[in-house]
């Protein structure tokens, strides 16, 4: 299953522990990869798929560019995104390194991580984004079938 199939990420039963560059559509799981495999990326290679023996067996293309492009840009937008986030992407960061999952990340890490994921770059600080998040969570607050009280 790749991130083509599930279109968001709560519905991801079973993430993929590995992604094509061509799969990257900025999930949670993939920004995850990312950082995971960060010093792979910054030399210039795309981590080896854990269930292929060889990702380049018998290709003879040209090709228009550098090998090491692809994962320098992702690398570097992931990074970008990040520096937006002040000292809750270095923690990010951190807990990645440290191999820490998706389920049990900091509160603070997460928000990073939410603010990080997606197509486009936010266009809002992430101070803006953190309050606007909190207060649109605040109203939807109680919406919920649960909440519903019984005459």
């Amino acid at each position: 299953m790749t991130c083509r199939d599930c279109k968001d990420y709560r519905e991801c039963t079973a993430p993929p522990t590995w992604f094509h560059y061509g799969e990257i559509r900025w999930c949670p799981y993939q920004v995850i990869f990312i950082l995971a495999n960060a010093d792979t990326l910054r030399a210039g290679h795309w981590p080896q798929d854990p269930d292929r023996v060889d990702d380049n067996a018998g290709q003879k293309r040209i090709k228009t560019e550098g090998a090491f492009t692809k994962s320098i840009l992702i690398l570097a937008e992931v990074e970008t995104r990040l520096k937006r986030t002040g000292i809750h992407g270095k923690l990010l960061v951190a807990q990645v390194e440290a191999g820490r999952e998706f389920s049990n990340l900091d509160p603070d890490a997460r928000a990073a991580l939410m603010y990080v994921k997606g197509f486009k770059r936010k266009r809002m600080s992430f101070g803006a984004w953190k309050k606007a998040r909190k207060h649109y969570q605040k109203v939807n607050v109680g919406e919920g079938v649960d909440n519903i009280s019984k005459p």
